[in-house]
């Protein structure tokens, strides 16, 4: 299904009974492991079958769940090989584990996996090289989080790649303890990036999520002109502060690929974020207006 809005084209995917029963080649126990829906994964393997590509990156890997979705789908596809990359070596939530160890299970389907962390995306991206033609990006989907990650592999994308984010719509839990409500970071992507955007068919499923949670965006040349729309959504609050050497990295970064005005406008942008953290922490001992006043002195 497809609707048409003048150039911009949305499509919904529905994936085959042959896809499916290719994912469920992967059995059932790696779904403990994984941080997504039966949809999701399903969504993922489907876009991997159909698009058939041969150069994968995959930013956040956790358990290695989604890295076994899109290992099993490429294992008979010639020469293509996934590049995964974590900021984390040991797995953020599950103690004396390294971060992808579930893949370890599957060691057919290793040989076309190389997994990275440690560090940032930049830190790796030469080293994984261009022409990159598939890309799942779901880390912190908290601003900045996904933003940078998209910027930082942007310059290593086909102009025709396929980007999926997952965790599109995690702020819209309707359960009591919504602990996620500023988790909106892939949401905005989904808006702002320019191309084909795909999403699953909206299904019934058993969710305490509203909408569906995953999507994918296919750049067309049009995604590399419209490169203000993406560093504008840093000017969005940040949950975090970067580390001050991870800053002075990427300003570095995004004056090579994206020229001076961009890095002049990230490094603005962290002037901002820092300036809110602060007073964040005297906002408590500040009246609103004062607040408001103290904001304005320190860029006027």
């Amino acid at each position: 299904m497809t609707f048409v809005e003048g150039k911009q084209q949305f499509k919904i995917l529905e994936p085959t009974e042959q896809e499916i029963n290719i994912l469920n080649e992967l059995g059932n126990d790696y779904k403990q492991y994984s941080e997504m829906s039966e949809q999701d994964r399903s969504f993922l393997n489907t876009l991997v079958l159909r698009k058939q590509p041969q150069r994968l990156l995959e930013l956040g890997v956790c358990s290695g769940g989604s890295s076994l979705v899109i290992l099993n789908a490429i294992k008979n596809i010639e020469r293509a090989h996934l590049y995964s990359i974590d900021y984390n070596t040991q797995h953020y939530n599950i103690k004396n584990k390294m971060t992808g160890f579930y893949v370890d299970n599957f060691p057919e389907l290793k040989e076309k996996w190389t997994l990275k962390t440690g560090g940032l995306a930049v830190d790796f991206m030469k080293e994984t090289g261009a022409d990159i033609d598939f890309c799942l990006i779901d880390t912190v989907h908290a601003n900045p989080g996904e933003i940078l990650d998209f910027l930082m592999v942007l310059p290593y994308l086909k102009k025709d790649a396929i980007v999926v984010f997952h965790d599109t719509n995690l702020h819209a839990r309707i359960s009591k303890n919504n602990f996620v409500y500023n988790q909106y970071t892939n949401n905005l992507l989904m808006s702002a990036v320019t191309g084909t955007k795909f999403i699953p068919a909206d299904t019934p499923f058993k969710s305490d999520i509203l909408f569906v949670n995953i999507g994918a965006i296919e750049l067309n040349p049009n995604t590399f002109e419209h490169i203000w729309e993406i560093f504008n959504l840093l000017t969005i609050k940040w949950q975090y502060m970067l580390k001050d050497e991870e800053i002075i990295k990427l300003s570095k970064f995004f004056r090579q690929h994206y020229g001076e005005y961009y890095g002049d406008y990230f490094d603005k942008v962290v002037s901002l974020q820092k300036g809110i953290k602060k007073l964040e922490k005297k906002a408590g001992k500040i009246k609103l207006p004062n607040l408001f006043k103290s904001l304005r002195k320190l860029f006027w």
